[in-house]
């Protein structure tokens, strides 16, 4: 190394600095910002396939068919989210503040570390986002996945370039210099970061002295009411969606609650729609010592495996049509390391005749691991999905479809944030408008709108009934 990776480092902010006042200074129309926005974007979309296959072939995470989707499935809808949104000079003031005006500014250099899981759409969501508010971007990558997302941010440049913007709008931090140390140092340079990855470095996000958003684990916990009759639909759902890029999103369905009514149905639909149901404790014995060797962190030769792989490392042979193992997790929370969240393909249930008791139990798994993330519920009566909604400590609860949830008016992200549940600065769908600050005008307000000490007894204590 020429330089000391704390030179590296801020040479790097140095560049994007720079990069971000010429930016800001040069590209003046919100057209001319957009253009940018979607030369992150377009280009990774039209070589989806090549940079799918090369994630996978680095990684040994998730499938190529699963990736090359999650990159259209994040170019697209990231795009048409924020094109033409003004991200610049006056904007609504959507507090209503009489006599208020606000305008979009810039925060300067934006951190992005992203995850071995997801080192394609992470950069590309991230970057698209912090840039539509006229932000530089520095990547600090997984070093599992540092080949495939320094490309990534290669072709991105280069789309830059022909645009005349700035290529250091989007940097990322070299194979020669990728480490932890590194990492640490630049988001304790950087205006504020993004985290999207397992809780390590989330922690370390929120203590390097800067502002960050990170995320939380997940832990879905899928519901299934005593009313719900179509458990075709439910059960190719959860397969489906627990099979994605071989279960490494952390919206899969973890736990499913069914009615012990229904178990039998329940099973048989399951097994026909591709699951490999796990029925003797000495199997499940077996694969929850694979899964959690010291009996808290998950293992990470299974991480982002296909349900055939896995078994195969416990000299299991299961036929090569299954895409999801099941079983049956009587215990609760902190009972059973089975309760947390695993990722691959490996969903568990529970059977129950009380619909309030099953909501608790789910409670105390999110409470255990996965606060803040998102669950789901099956159900036609309101009074099911009201009891969850107001119980479940989740910021996205998606009523009868999957916990990936996409396609429901909540903006298209990779970044969930889990709220002040799980120690995140939001509990919203990371978007283009959270990388802005602003700056407020005011003027003094007429008689009418200002205070005096009458309204203290013009003040309706109760304007709302309760419903």
């Amino acid at each position: 190394m020429s330089m000391t990776s704390q030179e590296y480092v801020n040479e790097l902010v140095s560049k994007a600095r720079r990069a971000q006042e010429e930016f800001e200074a040069n590209f003046t129309t919100q057209r001319a910002v957009d253009e940018v926005v979607r030369a992150v974007g377009l280009p990774i979309f039209n070589r989806a396939k090549e940079l799918a296959e090369e994630a996978v072939e680095e990684t040994h995470m998730g499938t190529v068919d699963f990736k090359i989707t999650k990159i259209m499935a994040t170019c697209i809808p990231v795009w048409n989210s924020v094109r033409g949104q003004k991200s610049m000079g006056y904007i609504d003031n959507i507090r209503q503040e009489p006599g208020v005006k606000v305008i979009a500014k810039p925060i300067g250099v934006v951190g992005i570390v992203t995850p071995s899981t997801n080192p394609i759409v992470t950069i590309v969501h991230n970057a698209m986002c912090a840039i539509k508010c006229r932000n530089a971007c520095i990547v600090a990558s997984h070093p599992s996945a540092k080949i495939v997302s320094e490309k990534v941010v290669n072709i991105i440049r280069a789309e830059f370039a022909k645009l005349g913007a700035p290529e250091d709008l989007l940097q990322i931090v070299s194979s020669e210099y990728n480490s932890l140390e590194t990492t640490d140092q630049l988001i304790a340079a950087c205006d504020v970061n993004v985290a999207t990855g397992g809780p390590g470095m989330v922690k370390a996000i929120y203590s390097c002295g800067k502002p960050g958003f990170g995320v939380g684990q997940g832990n879905d916990q899928e519901i299934i009411a005593p009313d719900w009759d179509n458990y075709e639909l439910t059960c190719k759902t959860a397969i489906g969606n627990r099979s994605w890029d071989n279960g490494v999103p952390c919206t899969g369905e973890q736990m499913i609650h069914v009615p012990a009514d229904k178990e039998e149905l329940f099973l048989e639909t399951m097994e026909k729609n591709g699951a490999y149901i796990i029925k003797d404790d000495a199997t499940r014995d077996k694969f929850r010592e694979l899964i959690f060797p010291d009996g808290h962190r998950i293992n990470r030769k299974v991480v982002g495996r296909s349900p055939k792989t896995v078994a195969a490392m416990l000299g299991i042979d299961i036929p090569d049509d299954k895409k999801v193992l099941l079983t049956k997790v009587d215990a609760k929370g902190e009972e059973d390391v089975l309760c947390k969240e695993i990722l691959f393909p490996f969903s568990r249930y529970r059977t129950y005749t009380d619909f309030e008791e099953t909501v608790d139990t789910a409670v105390t798994n999110l409470k255990m691991e996965g606060a803040g993330h998102s669950s789901s519920i099956w159900a036609h009566d309101e009074k099911y999905i009201d009891h969850a909604a107001m119980r479940m400590p989740v910021s996205r609860l998606h009523i009868n479809q999957s916990p990936q949830g996409s396609g429901n008016g909540l903006n298209p992200t990779t970044t969930l944030g889990c709220g002040f549940w799980s120690g995140n600065s939001t509990n919203e769908n990371l978007t283009w408008y959270q990388f802005m600050q602003t700056t407020r005008t005011t003027v003094t307000l007429p008689k009418k709108h200002q205070m005096s000490p009458d309204d203290w007894d013009n003040f309706d204590i109760c304007p709302v009934e309760d419903e």
